[in-house]
């Protein structure tokens, strides 16, 4: 069995809803084409895979991929600037994902996203989501709104509420503080997507969060984004200088190995890198479609020629285990 466990879906009723709006994030079409606007530094075009689930499928039964994990893309609703606004998009944007799962469920399992207006109606419609559309993780953007980090106080209850119901928390990137630095080169997608999920997982580590909340399990996506490979540096420069490690009682490497990734890593080196420090127990097959073909990791996973329990483990064994499915 194979399971994509990033791969993207744009509901008709949330580019609807994004199409009607003038300020940010809003669609725009040009010709037959449609373009994301999430900020002034954030326009991604829409490919036809991330509109039609039915072409998401074909695409599927190609490359001999049983389940896919849905989810929204880029511009998440939470870059509404009216608190209204964004939690209004997340209830569409998440029908929408219900809507899909519905018609195929035994094709696809949905994330919910979230608004984060006002925290109660958030926390409202994430358990609608769990309860009612039978979602099995939330994914968030490494900066709600493009500006706020994840341990920002106003979003504990959220993270309480993920651990309480033992729902997955899933990092994606978006719109981030350092956008201007990233507009130019493309730099965003090319780089700094990584480095933004990074600082996302290290400020679940030393804010906190994860020592406050056990049982809280954490998708760090891309092959664990740079951690991987900086995890070291930061146990070791985090341990001889007062402040990073006042709300913790152990190095961040020990949060880390809590801490779950996929294959989205672009290369065997990268993902051989994530291989042997986070090992197949927390590695994940995922093709972060429609972004990248499927058939690149694809291929790339087929190469590293894995023992077969390993192999197991990363197609389907550990998402399973990771989303309880």
């Amino acid at each position: 069995m194979r399971i994509d466990v990033q791969t993207h879906h744009m509901p008709d009723g949330y580019v609807k809803a994004l199409a009607e709006r003038s300020d940010y994030p809003f669609f725009e079409r040009e010709g037959d084409s449609w373009f994301a606007q999430g900020t002034t530094h954030a326009r991604l075009p829409m490919a036809p895979s991330i509109l039609d689930i039915g072409l998401k499928i074909e695409e599927m039964d190609a490359h001999n991929i049983d389940l896919a994990l849905i989810s929204l893309n880029i511009p998440g609703p939470d870059l509404a600037a009216d608190p209204k606004d964004a939690d209004e998009l997340a209830r569409i944007g998440n029908d929408g994902i219900a809507e899909a799962v519905a018609k195929h469920p035994d094709r696809f399992k949905g994330f919910a996203n979230l608004g984060f207006g006002d925290i109660d109606a958030t926390c409202r419609e994430l358990e609608r989501c769990i309860d009612e559309l039978g979602f099995i993780a939330l994914q968030v953007f490494a900066f709600i709104g493009g500006k706020r980090p994840l341990d920002d106080p106003a979003f504990a209850p959220v993270w309480a509420l993920l651990a309480e119901r033992n729902v997955p928390l899933v990092l994606h990137p978006g719109p981030s503080p350092a956008g201007a630095v990233y507009a130019d080169y493309w730099l965003g997608p090319l780089v700094g997507f990584l480095f933004d999920e990074s600082i996302a997982a290290l400020r679940l580590i030393f804010s906190g969060i994860m020592e406050c909340h056990p049982r809280l399990k954490v998708l760090l996506p891309h092959g664990g984004a740079t951690l991987p490979l900086l995890i070291g540096r930061v146990d070791r420069l985090s341990s001889n200088r007062p402040g990073p490690r006042d709300n913790i009682s152990h190095a961040p490497s020990h949060y880390f190995e809590r801490i779950h990734t996929d294959a989205v890593a672009h290369s065997t080196t990268a993902l051989s890198l994530a291989l042997q420090e986070m090992g197949a127990d927390r590695l994940m097959f995922a093709s972060d479609a429609p972004w990248v073909p499927v058939e690149a990791h694809v291929k790339i996973v087929g190469q590293l020629g894995f023992s077969e329990p390993d192999a197991d483990k990363i197609w389907s064994g550990t998402a399973k285990k990771f989303f309880e499915i």
